[in-house]
């Protein structure tokens, strides 16, 4: 009887370091890891972001030995990436094993990379823009940012997945945005803005919510009065004919 090989086992060790590369140095800027964790197929980060300046934002990201840390983790999530307001009890969760693959068996070390968070354009009337209807034109207005970058907008659900994207953007200022009708209706919808050329150059619209340029519930009652006065008409018709006979139309008015 033949042995039946064990399926090899998903296994991960981890080390931890934290290079915090900040903006100018400035004093009292300090990025302090309280827990590294193992859960499951996960890995856990606990940290504290601290900072005089309770103004600052930063971008945090996650590296790995496995590419000598050049490009920053995709599978994580948590207070990790653009934007993170200064605060302690922060958490980062990396899913290794999607990450590194079901084979994968040995050691990774980690690294974490920050600066403080400079947005490369910023938006002036986004703020305003709270819902948006599909089929409707939008003006998109910003400053700042270099004339020779080439933007690309990319348009988020609630779930993170991308939905649509507006590419090949000049740099200009303005940009006149429709949202088209394969879009869902929903909440908490977000566009990314970023830089084509460079992709660590990047920022986030508030949240909006995008709704049907003509309500439901007002195609619901057109197709009902279409549905009706169709009926009545052809129920007036059939009326006024005997059984088996072909309706007939009213006599023309008499003009004047």
């Amino acid at each position: 009887m033949e042995k039946k090989e064990k399926p090899k086992q998903w296994k991960l060790l981890i080390a931890l370091s934290v290079l915090l590369a900040l903006s100018g140095q400035i004093h009292g800027q300090n990025l302090k890891i309280s827990s590294v964790s193992l859960k499951g197929d996960d890995v856990i980060i606990n940290y504290d972001l601290l900072d005089e300046n309770l103004q600052h934002k930063y971008t945090l990201s996650l590296y790995s030995s496995q590419d000598n840390f050049v490009q920053p983790l995709k599978m994580v999530e948590g207070d990790v990436g653009i934007d993170q307001k200064i605060g302690g009890n922060k958490r980062v969760v990396w899913h290794a094993k999607d990450e590194l693959g079901e084979q994968f068996k040995g050691d990774v070390s980690l690294e974490v990379k920050g600066r403080i968070y400079i947005p490369f354009v910023t938006l002036n009337n986004f703020a305003d823009i709270s819902s948006i209807k599909r089929g409707k034109d939008y003006n998109v207005t910003w400053t700042a940012g270099r004339g020779s970058n080439v933007l690309t907008f990319d348009v988020f659900d609630k779930k993170g997945e991308i939905v649509h994207t507006y590419t090949n953007i000049a740099n200009v200022g303005e940009y006149q945005m429709q949202m088209p009708k394969d879009v869902k209706p929903g909440k908490d919808y977000k566009i990314r803005i970023t830089d084509q050329k460079n992709k660590e150059d990047v920022v986030f619209t508030p949240n909006f919510s995008i709704k049907r340029r003509i309500p439901l519930f007002v195609k619901v009652g057109l197709a009902g009065l279409i549905a009706s006065a169709i009926y009545l008409t052809t129920s007036n018709i059939q009326g006024e004919s005997a059984p088996g006979e072909v309706p007939l139309l009213p006599d023309p008015i008499t003009p004047f």
